[in-house]
Formats: structure tokens, sequence, C-alpha cells
């Protein structure tokens, strides 16, 4: 798929992929970004679980940085444990993505944009799937490492997108059946 239709939001097509939202790496971030940030990643769950679209965690090397929160993994998929930057370093995971070949759009949310966020959306890009950067549920402790990598990924061709706008996408009408319940979540 080329040109606009690699722009295009396919939620039959998608998995959402959260990225090291372990406490001790939220707690760095500026107290108004981390409110964001999970308003805008426990919008996404919610539209995920309604369309039945597979969440997959990651936390980053949890024997020194801590765990994910039981409220991050419980709608999960799936939950992995890494060191490597990027996701696609961790071999189950890619295992994962390889034996749901019907999930090419990998819908990105999480932390640090500049560090974990960027590696994994090229690596996605490069090795055959469609990387969804939800811009406004990525963060970095500064907030200009963040713009800088959101910089870098549209330069590379990685489609960068509000999590509204994927949203709403994905449910096209006012009268999909879904919309009513989880609408509210973006006001």
């Amino acid at each position: 798929m080329s040109g606009l239709g690699r722009a295009q939001i396919r939620p039959e097509q998608a998995v959402l992929l959260l990225v090291d939202l372990q406490d001790r790496l939220l707690n760095t971030l500026a107290p108004q970004t981390r409110h964001l940030l999970l308003r805008r990643v426990d919008a996404m769950v919610a539209l995920c679980q309604r369309l039945a679209i597979p969440i997959l965690a990651t936390a980053q090397y949890p024997e020194g940085l801590g765990p994910l929160p039981p409220e991050r993994t419980e709608p999960c998929s799936a939950v992995f444990a890494k060191t490597s930057f990027s996701c696609l370093g961790q071999p189950d995971l890619r295992q994962w993505l390889e034996a749901h070949n019907d999930r090419r759009q990998v819908w990105i949310a999480g932390v640090e944009t500049h560090v974990c966020i960027v590696q994994t959306a090229l690596d996605l890009e490069t090795q055959g799937w469609r990387a969804v950067v939800l811009e406004d549920a990525c963060a970095s402790r500064d907030p200009a490492h963040r713009d800088s990598a959101l910089a870098r990924l549209r330069q590379a061709g990685v489609l960068v997108a509000p999590a509204e706008s994927v949203f709403y996408e994905s449910l096209r009408d006012a009268r999909h059946p879904a919309f009513r319940e989880l609408a509210a979540q973006w006001r």
C-alpha cells in the first residue's frame, strides 16, 4: 500500500502498543504531561476494548524500573518485559506480531518518545508494519526531546496523529454503536 492508503487508520488491522508505562518512568514527567498522557492512553484502551483491537504492553527493564501497574496490564492480550529500546528487539513481541499477520498497523503510545517510541516506530516501518504514533499519548521527560522525535518520525514518513483523530477515524460515524459510550472521554 502506498500514498494516501498508508495514511488511513484501519482499526480492523490495528493493534495498540503501550510502551513502558511504568510508574518510575511516568513519575519523571511533568504532572500535567503525565495526566494528559494517561487520559489519552485510557481513552485508546477503551476504544480498543470496544472494537476488539488487541492491546500489547511492554515494560522496560522491570527488575530496575519496576513492573507495570495492574491497571496497565489488565486489558492487555500480552505483556512483554524488555531491555532493548526498540520493542521489536523483544523476540516474543515480534513473534506475537508475526503470528497475528492480519494486524499490520501498530498504534503506539507511551514513553519515552525520543528513545523507545522512535526506535520502535522506525523498526516497525522498515520491517513491514505501519506505525501510527499517537502524538498526544507519547511523552518524554524533556518536551523538546519529544517534539524533536516526532519531527524526525514525520520526516521519515511515519504516520504521527493525535489519539483523538485515530478515535474518530476508527468509528467513522456518530451513529457507530460505540460512539455515544466513548466520545465523552475526549471532552
